[in-house]
């Protein structure tokens, strides 16, 4: 039991970029010396230039750890709003009808045929995909995608064809922090 309650925090952790991770770490570091010196020290206070420098760590401390924590808070609302916005675009009712998915070896490409001109997206990572709901649906191409090579593949199991020639690149869709 507490080697899972142990790897689900240290999963969590993982899962905050590293530069405010840091942020974080600086913060307690400062509120721990802090504590350090007010509870170990000698009973002068610790000056420089008649500025008592244990509230001023203290201070920034505090600060750090707030700032990373609503910078990672804004990016939630960021990142949930590009996951709304990509969901009412691409339900998945309309697969097959306004867009197609096809797994190149592994490589998520969605392919947008309602909007004109077509474009296809790369879909990463996996995460992505399953906030999206498009894992287990498409189809499946065991070779690599390669954009400059004209490939068509069945689009819909009617005998329809995609050819990737009438695509142009979209860029990437990544709903991940």
């Amino acid at each position: 039991m507490e080697n899972n309650f142990l790897s689900f925090i240290t999963d969590d952790w993982k899962k905050i970029p590293q530069n405010y991770r840091y942020l974080i770490l600086a913060g307690i570091f400062l509120i721990f010396n802090t504590w350090l010196l007010d509870h170990w020290g000698t009973t002068s206070p610790y000056l420089f230039f008649n500025i008592d420098i244990r509230q001023g760590g203290y201070n920034i401390g505090f600060l750090l750890i707030i700032l990373a924590f609503t910078i990672l808070i804004m990016k939630q609302f960021t990142s949930f709003g590009k996951l709304l916005r990509y969901r009412m675009r691409y339900p998945p009712e309309k697969l097959d009808i306004d867009y197609y998915l096809v797994w190149f070896n592994g490589k998520l490409m969605l392919f947008d045929v309602k909007n004109k001109p077509k474009k296809y997206f790369h879909v990463y990572p996996w995460e992505t995909a399953q906030d999206l709901l498009f894992v287990g649906k498409g189809m499946v191409v065991l070779t690599g995608f390669m954009p400059n090579v004209i490939t068509k593949f069945p689009a819909n199991y009617e005998g329809k064809m995609l050819d990737l020639k009438d695509f142009k690149n979209g860029g990437a869709i990544n709903t991940q922090i």
